[in-house]
């Protein structure tokens, strides 16, 4: 009698064969997941570790000057425009009665709102004057992270368009201002093409471990890793973690070792 025939007829042993071909198949497949450098972290092995906290920051002038006329008066003359950069005594602007204003500081001039003949009011900015040389840099800060932060903490910037480079700096203090806590950042050496009011990606150095054992926290399940050591099955155990930097973790206690390899979870097919 054909195969095909005898199957036909047979259907609940057709279906068992089946299963057990599947069955195998899997069998088969199994460990060769696990064992696939693929699903494999790299070999263990101990390294520094930071903890930081992050957050955006805003570039600020130290020096700036505004100058507001104590009386209803009137813009004689002008010395300067916007943009001009100016050294410290040159005349800016002229108003009645010849009085003269003058740039308290060497900087930029950054808004001049007013024209020749114009009449201005008491207490309104006419004149802007700005040190874009003289730079600092503030943190907004989650009241967690700042509790944190302390004076003399290493800083580290970078700027949109200028990935290439980061920055370094210090913490000079932290304070609260308007129900918000603000680190301020002073940075050495910023290019002059970082203007005030630019913003930067600021991660703040809290602590550091050294040579202290690590694992990808993409290998982290619910406290456990399951680890592949030479020549051995893998096998799962339970990890205490300490320092966290969003890519590794430190290991405090658990049964792993540098040179062992995590199995990594399988990455999603789009």
């Amino acid at each position: 009698m054909p195969l095909t025939s005898f199957l036909k007829r047979n259907r609940v042993l057709a279906f068992a064969i089946t299963g057990l071909c599947l069955f195998l198949f899997l069998g088969r497949l199994a460990p060769t997941g696990f064992n696939s450098p693929k699903n494999l972290s790299d070999p263990l092995r101990k390294d520094t570790i930071m903890e930081s906290v992050y957050g955006i920051g805003i570039v600020m002038a130290n020096r700036s000057f505004q100058f507001k006329p104590g009386i209803v008066t009137s813009i004689q003359n002008l010395f300067v425009k916007e943009g001009d950069k100016v050294e410290q005594g040159r005349k800016l602007l002229e108003l009645e009665r010849g009085v003269i204003i003058s740039a308290p500081f060497s900087g930029t001039v950054t808004s001049l709102p007013v024209k020749v003949g114009e009449n201005v009011f008491m207490q309104s900015v006419i004149l802007e004057l700005v040190d874009l040389q003289d730079r600092y840099v503030t943190v907004s800060l989650e009241q967690r992270a700042a509790i944190k932060v302390r004076r003399g903490q290493n800083a580290r910037l970078s700027f949109e368009n200028l990935r290439e480079k980061s920055f370094e700096g210090n913490v000079e203090s932290v304070y609260s201002s308007d129900s918000h806590f603000i680190a301020r950042i002073e940075v050495k050496e910023l290019p002059p093409q970082i203007l005030p009011g630019m913003t930067a990606d600021v991660a703040i150095s809290i602590r550091e471990r050294k040579d202290t054992l690590l694992i990808p926290v993409a290998a982290l399940g619910e406290g456990t890793v399951i680890v592949k050591r030479e020549n051995k099955k893998p096998f799962s155990t339970a990890v205490k973690i300490g320092l966290v930097d969003g890519t590794f973790a430190e290991v405090i206690a658990g049964d792993v070792k540098p040179g062992d390899r995590l199995v990594l979870p399988a990455k999603k097919r789009p």
